[in-house]
């Protein structure tokens, strides 16, 4: 996993995050991607935004 800040439209910065997978094998391939929704849609963004705010939290932002 690799996280990163990078600038953001309005000028500050907001958290990216890159994930490389490489699958074992064809039920490696199957189980990436039978799971992928529920990681691209619940897991990595519930994961970016609680780093988001605690990193806020630590630099005193509320926003």
């Amino acid at each position: 996993m690799h996280l990163g800040w990078v600038p953001g439209a309005n000028g500050d910065h907001e958290l990216r995050m890159a994930v490389p997978v490489k699958p074992n094998g064809r039920f490696g391939r199957l189980y990436m991607a039978a799971i992928a929704p529920f990681r691209h849609l619940v897991v990595y963004p519930a994961l970016t935004r609680q780093w988001e705010r605690a990193w806020r939290a630590h630099l005193g932002r509320t926003s």
